[in-house]
C-alpha cells in the first residue's frame, strides 16, 4: 500500500486493484461488515458534511455491513439530492437501490411510508428520463397507488395518483386521466387539503385544454394561479408530476390565450412562466416551460420568438437527459428552419423530432406533431406528403380525443388541397368552413380569424368580394388586442383590400 499525506488527513492506496480485492476477499463475512459498519459510523458521526453531501457512500457502507434500515435511509436521501439536481439517471439508480432494500423490512407502517416516499419520488425521475408514457412509469406510480391505499390516508395517495394522472394523459387515455382528476379533487375536499386542492387545479386544466374547451381550461388555470404560493409551495416540483405547478399553467395559459384570441395576454404569461422556471433554477421545470411556451408562439405564428425559445430548449437538452423536451425542440427548431429558407434542413430535423416522439410513446401531443411536419412539408411544396400527415393528425385526433387542434388540422388539409386538387374544389372551401366552425364551437377565435382570412382569400380570388368581407370583417373588429401579430395584420391588409 502507498500512504499520501499525513495522517490523518492522509489516503491509503493498494498498488492494484487486483491486489485490493484480493485482500477485501480474503476477509471473512463478518469481519467485512465489521469494517463496513465502523467506516459508515465513522463517517456520520466524525465527517457530516461528507455524509451530507454525499449519502450514497454511506449507503453502500450500510448495506455492505447489512444495516439494511440505514442503507435504505442513505439511499433514499441519496436519491432525494440527485432528483433536486435533476441528475435523475443517478437519482433513478439510488432510488431502485432503496426499493430492493425495502422488501427485506418488516411489514409496518412505517415501512409502507417510506416505499410510498421513495415511488413518489422514483415516478417523476423515471419520467424525465423515458417520457411520461413509459410503461416503466405506470409501473411506478401503480405500486406507490397500491402502497398509499393501503396506508388508508388518501393525502398520501395524491402524488402517485397525479403520476398516473400523467401517465394516461400522455396516452391520450382523456377519461381515465379526468376520472383520476375528480379523485384529487374529492382527497383535497375530503382532507381540508390546500396542497391537494392546488395539484388537483394542475390535473384539471389540461384535460378541457386538449378538448378544446379553452373558457374552461382557462377557468381552472385562474384557480390554481389563485392558490399558489412560490415559498409556501417549492417542494411541490420534487414531489408532483416532476415540475412547477405554476410553470405549467402559465405555459399552458399562454396558448390558452393565443387560441381564445388574446395574444398579448399570451406573451405576457409566457414571460411569467419563463420568468418564474429560471428563478427556480430546476432544468425540469425550464424545459417544461419552453417547451409549452414554443406551442404558444407557433400557435400565433411569431417566429422571431419560436426560435430563440426553441434554441433555448435545443441548448438546456444538450445539458440534460431531458426526451420528451428535447424532441420537442427538434420539432420547434425544424419548423422555423423550414419557414427561413432552409427548407430541407428544417423538414428532417422535424422528422427526427416526430421519430423521437414516437419512440417516447407519448400520444397526446401527435395531432400538433403531425401538423408541424405537415406544414414543413408544404414550404417544401411536398403536397402529397403532407396531406398524408394531415390525415394522420385527424386520425391521432379521433383516437386520442385531443381535439384543440382540430380547426387548424382542417385549415391545414384546404391548404394542400388548394395545390392538388385547384382552389376551385369544393372539398378546400368545404374545409375551411368545417374549421371555422370548429374554431367558433371551441371559441377559438385565433383560428377561426386565421380560417376566415383563407377562406375569404379564396372568395376573392372566385369574384365573392362581398362575400369574403362580409365573412372576416366581425370575427377581425372582434378582437380587442394583438393587432401587430401576423394573423391580424395579414386579416386587416386583406379587408382593406376588399374594400377598394
Amino acid at each position: 500500500m502507498f500512504c499520501r499525506g499525513t495522517p490523518p488527513e492522509a489516503n491509503f492506496l493498494f498498488k492494484h486493484a487486483l491486489v485490493r480485492d484480493a485482500a477485501y476477499g480474503s476477509l471473512l463475512r463478518s469481519q467485512r461488515q465489521q469494517l463496513h459498519a465502523r467506516i459508515a459510523t465513522t463517517l456520520e458521526t466524525e465527517f457530516p458534511d461528507k455524509a451530507a453531501a454525499q449519502p450514497e457512500v454511506l449507503g453502500h457502507h450500510a448495506e455492505e455491513a447489512g444495516l439494511a434500515a440505514k442503507a435504505i435511509g442513505f439511499w433514499q436521501k441519496a436519491g432525494e439530492l440527485a432528483v433536486r439536481r435533476a441528475a435523475n439517471l443517478e437519482a433513478i439508480k439510488h432510488l431502485r437501490r432503496a426499493l430492493s432494500l425495502i422488501g427485506g423490512q418488516p411489514d409496518t407502517v412505517d415501512r409502507s411510508r417510506n416505499e410510498l416516499i421513495i415511488l413518489s419520488r422514483l415516478g417523476p425521475a423515471l419520467m424525465s428520463i423515458h417520457g411520461w408514457a413509459s410503461p416503466e412509469v405506470g409501473v411506478a406510480f401503480e405500486e406507490a397507488a397500491v402502497v398509499a391505499k393501503r396506508l388508508g390516508n388518501s393525502v398520501e395517495l395524491a402524488p402517485p395518483l397525479l403520476g398516473l394522472w400523467l401517465y394516461h394523459t400522455s396516452l391520450g387515455q382523456l377519461e381515465r386521466a379526468e376520472g383520476i382528476g375528480a379523485e384529487l379533487f374529492e382527497i383535497a375536499r375530503k382532507n381540508d387539503s390546500p396542497d391537494v386542492l392546488l395539484q388537483a387545479y394542475h390535473a384539471a386544466f389540461p384535460i378541457p385544454w386538449l378538448r378544446g374547451a379553452l373558457s374552461e381550461a382557462n377557468t381552472y388555470i385562474e384557480a390554481l394561479l389563485a392558490l399558489y404560493d412560490e415559498a409556501k409551495h417549492d417542494q411541490h416540483r420534487y414531489v408532483y408530476l416532476g415540475h412547477d405547478p405554476a410553470v405549467c399553467a402559465l405555459s399552458i395559459g399562454a396558448t390558452v390565450q393565443t387560441l381564445l384570441g388574446y395574444p398579448d395576454r399570451a406573451a405576457r404569461l409566457e414571460d411569467r412562466a419563463l420568468t418564474l422556471a429560471r428563478r427556480l433554477r430546476h432544468p425540469p421545470s425550464l424545459a417544461h416551460a419552453l417547451a409549452l411556451v414554443c406551442e404558444a408562439q407557433w400557435a400565433r405564428r411569431d417566429l422571431a420568438a419560436l426560435a430563440a425559445t426553441a434554441g433555448e430548449l435545443a441548448a438546456l437538452c444538450e445539458d440534460q437527459t431531458l426526451p420528451p423536451p428535447r424532441a420537442a425542440a427538434a420539432m420547434f427548431n425544424g419548423w422555423v428552419m423550414a419557414h427561413s429558407g432552409k427548407i430541407s434542413e428544417g423538414i428532417l430535423l422535424v422528422e427526427q423530432g416526430l421519430s423521437a416522439w414516437q419512440r417516447i410513446g407519448i400520444q397526446h401531443f401527435l395531432p400538433r406533431n403531425h401538423c408541424l411536419l405537415a406544414e414543413a412539408y408544404l414550404a417544401g411544396q411536398r403536397y402529397t406528403e403532407g396531406l398524408a400527415q394531415v390525415s394522420l393528425a385527424l386520425k391521432a385526433a379521433e383516437q386520442t380525443g385531443v381535439q384543440y387542434n382540430d380547426a387548424w388540422i382542417h385549415h391545414l388539409r384546404a391548404l394542400f388541397l388548394v395545390h392538388i386538387e385547384g382552389m376551385n374544389s369544393n372539398n378546400v372551401e368545404a374545409d375551411l368552413k368545417t374549421a371555422i366552425k370548429i374554431a367558433q364551437a371551441q371559441t377559438a377565435k385565433g383560428l377561426e380569424l386565421r380560417a376566415a382570412v383563407c377562406l375569404a382569400r379564396l372568395w376573392r380570388d372566385q369574384g365573392k368580394q362581398q362575400q369574403a368581407r362580409e365573412l372576416l370583417a366581425p370575427v377581425y373588429d372582434s378582437f380587442t388586442e394583438g393587432f401587430d401579430t401576423h394573423d391580424l395584420k395579414e386579416a386587416k391588409a386583406l379587408l382593406v383590400e376588399l374594400a377598394s
